[in-house]
């Protein structure tokens, strides 16, 4: 493919649909695929990052305004860059959080659908895994209400969830802080568990 398409999109009452023309392309491939697709908050440089995975300057829409430039899923098929044989399918997300939307349900779909069709999930964000981050993975938390999979007369463990969750990438856009926790040099990994532990909380 020499451009993006649109993958799903919204129709004038809200709902989201698939567009006939990318699962024409999709199902042209004959060679084995990996999924990556990007999810966050609405002007945080997604479909900049999804360029650069391309290989690409340009493809996915870019915008310069406060206005969300991407709606729907838009999808690009490019050869992977270190397996041959191989497609890179990139999924760009609409952004999270636009306040012209004003719709939570609309988000959770949207990132409900990302998890479902990537391998490889990534989170984008700016400067520092902070509270406010943390609690904007409320999608997460509010998929199992999304994603059936049994009956729904059928309990299930939450465990069973993991089954379908693809690996999960945090990219922390414009961080410039040193990685040091209690005055040791820390991973990114290390930076990531301290920021999601568990804290005491006061009683």
């Amino acid at each position: 493919m020499d451009k993006p398409v649109c993958l799903i999109d919204t129709s004038s009452d809200g709902k989201l649909f698939v567009q006939q023309s990318a699962l024409q392309v999709l199902e042209q491939i004959q060679q084995p695929v990996v999924v990556v697709a990007v999810v966050g908050l609405y002007r945080t440089g997604k479909s900049y990052l999804m360029n650069r995975l391309a290989g690409k300057q340009t493809g996915f829409a870019l915008g310069s305004t406060i206005e969300s430039k991407t709606k729907g899923i838009w999808m690009w098929c490019v050869p992977h860059p270190t397996k041959a044989g191989t497609t890179l399918v990139l999924l760009d997300t609409e952004g999270l959080g636009d306040v012209d939307k004003g719709d939570s349900e609309h988000d959770t779909r949207i990132f409900s659908l990302a998890v479902l069709l990537s391998s490889t999930l990534v989170l984008n964000s700016r400067g520092t895994i902070d509270n406010r981050a943390i609690e904007g993975l409320q999608y997460v938390t509010e998929l199992t209400e999304h994603i059936k999979i049994k009956s729904p007369d059928e309990v299930v463990d939450d465990a069973e969830f993991v089954k379908f969750f693809p690996s999960f990438i945090w990219a922390v856009r414009d961080f410039t802080l040193q990685l040091n926790i209690d005055g040791k040099d820390t991973t990114e990994d290390e930076y990531l568990e301290f920021a999601l532990k568990l804290k005491q909380g006061n009683i």
